[in-house]
């Protein structure tokens, strides 16, 4: 299971030499934009996302769209030319038709699962989800001040990642400890965070150690 480190958790005081980090030892850099609407952070804007997009594209380059009118975001991400752009739906009315929009223009694009789309309409859930490029699997129940990892979406994961056979991420507080009890799952890679940037140098011990077994 690839790990992909999550720079809206890093110093952002220092995001070059953190994004120079991320994409050095893990070949990976994901991008959270919130606007503090349908998730209550808000992290960096788009001026900052395009650039390291265009500075890092050596590295796999994920962004995480969770706003509250993702259609116009539209033109700024397609400037982005990220890897992959998962967009967050549940809060939309029609949320087939702005994935639609996105894929029209050519952007790789796939959704973004969390504990409210299971409350959804299955049928629209089944269309995301075949439409879907990529799928990644919120695995903290938003509005949890503890942002605790919960075990039932990491089989939703599964679950989809075997039906529909499409890469699955994790994203949601995915210490390393979980990482390696899951890593022979059929999980494509996971988020992380605070895991990595709250100390580097350990997580990049653990990270080699893990890797070497």
């Amino acid at each position: 299971m690839l790990i992909s480190p999550s720079i809206a958790s890093s110093d952002l005081l220092h995001l070059e030499e953190e994004t120079v980090f991320a994409a050095h030892h893990f070949g990976q850099i994901h991008i959270d934009i919130e606007d503090g609407t349908i998730v209550p952070n808000i992290t960096m804007g788009m001026k900052v996302c395009q650039e390291v997009c265009e500075r890092w594209k050596d590295a796999y380059r994920s962004l995480h769209l969770s706003v509250l009118e993702p259609l116009k975001y539209l033109e700024r991400v397609k400037k982005c030319k990220a890897d992959i752009v998962f967009l967050a739906l549940n809060h939309l009315e029609h949320p087939c038709e702005v994935l639609e929009a996105y894929l029209a223009e050519g952007i790789p694009t796939g959704i973004s699962i969390s504990n409210l789309d299971l409350d959804r309409d299955p049928e629209t859930l089944k269309k995301l989800l075949k439409l879907s490029g990529q799928v990644v699997v919120v695995t903290n129940r938003v509005g949890d001040p503890e942002r605790r990892f919960q075990y039932s979406m990491e089989k939703t994961a599964e679950e989809i990642a075997d039906t529909y056979g499409v890469p699955v991420w994790l994203d949601g507080n995915v210490t390393y400890e979980i990482w390696k009890e899951l890593e022979d799952r059929n999980i494509y890679a996971a988020v992380m965070g605070g895991a990595i940037y709250r100390d580097k140098e350990l997580a990049l011990r653990q990270y080699n150690g893990i890797t070497l077994n």
